[in-house]
Protein backbone atom coordinates (compact mmCIF):
# COMPACT_ATOMS: atom_id res chain seq x y z
CA UNK A 1 0.00 0.00 0.00
CA UNK A 2 1.45 3.33 -1.04
CA UNK A 3 1.75 6.41 1.12
CA UNK A 4 -0.87 8.17 -1.00
CA UNK A 5 -3.39 5.40 -0.36
CA UNK A 6 -2.78 5.57 3.39
CA UNK A 7 -3.25 9.35 3.42
CA UNK A 8 -6.35 9.04 1.22
CA UNK A 9 -7.98 6.51 3.54
CA UNK A 10 -7.05 8.55 6.60
CA UNK A 11 -8.61 11.64 5.00
CA UNK A 12 -11.91 9.78 4.56
CA UNK A 13 -11.78 8.77 8.22
CA UNK A 14 -11.07 12.36 9.25
CA UNK A 15 -14.01 13.54 7.15
CA UNK A 16 -16.36 11.07 8.82
CA UNK A 17 -15.20 12.14 12.28
CA UNK A 18 -15.59 15.80 11.29
CA UNK A 19 -19.13 15.20 10.12
CA UNK A 20 -20.04 13.46 13.36
CA UNK A 21 -18.47 15.95 15.76
CA UNK A 22 -18.71 19.10 13.64
CA UNK A 23 -19.55 22.44 15.23
CA UNK A 24 -22.16 23.54 12.70
CA UNK A 25 -22.13 27.15 13.90
CA UNK A 26 -18.47 27.64 12.98
CA UNK A 27 -18.26 28.57 9.26
CA UNK A 28 -14.57 27.60 9.08
CA UNK A 29 -15.26 24.00 10.14
CA UNK A 30 -18.16 23.73 7.74
CA UNK A 31 -16.19 25.24 4.86
CA UNK A 32 -13.18 23.04 5.57
CA UNK A 33 -15.35 19.93 5.66
CA UNK A 34 -17.00 20.81 2.36
CA UNK A 35 -13.63 21.49 0.72
CA UNK A 36 -12.25 18.19 2.06
CA UNK A 37 -15.31 16.37 0.76
CA UNK A 38 -14.92 17.91 -2.70
CA UNK A 39 -11.23 17.04 -2.84
CA UNK A 40 -11.82 13.45 -1.76
CA UNK A 41 -14.72 13.03 -4.19
CA UNK A 42 -12.59 14.38 -7.05
CA UNK A 43 -9.75 12.01 -6.21
CA UNK A 44 -12.21 9.10 -6.01
CA UNK A 45 -13.63 9.87 -9.46
CA UNK A 46 -10.16 10.19 -10.98
CA UNK A 47 -9.11 6.87 -9.44
CA UNK A 48 -12.25 5.20 -10.80
CA UNK A 49 -11.58 6.51 -14.31
CA UNK A 50 -7.95 5.35 -14.15
CA UNK A 51 -9.01 1.91 -12.96
CA UNK A 52 -11.53 1.62 -15.79
CA UNK A 53 -8.81 2.52 -18.30
CA UNK A 54 -6.48 -0.14 -16.87
CA UNK A 55 -9.20 -2.80 -16.96
CA UNK A 56 -9.98 -1.97 -20.59
CA UNK A 57 -6.31 -2.44 -21.49
CA UNK A 58 -6.25 -5.82 -19.72
CA UNK A 59 -9.40 -6.95 -21.55
CA UNK A 60 -7.96 -5.91 -24.91
CA UNK A 61 -4.63 -7.66 -24.23
CA UNK A 62 -6.29 -10.93 -23.26
CA UNK A 63 -8.96 -10.76 -25.99
CA UNK A 64 -11.61 -11.36 -23.37
CA UNK A 65 -14.15 -9.20 -25.16
CA UNK A 66 -14.46 -11.84 -27.93
CA UNK A 67 -15.68 -14.45 -25.44
CA UNK A 68 -18.73 -12.40 -24.50
CA UNK A 69 -21.73 -13.30 -26.74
Amino acid sequence: MTLFTKIYRLAWLVLIVLLIFLDRTNPYWVGGSIILLLILATIAVLRILQSRKEWREIIEEENLDKDIP
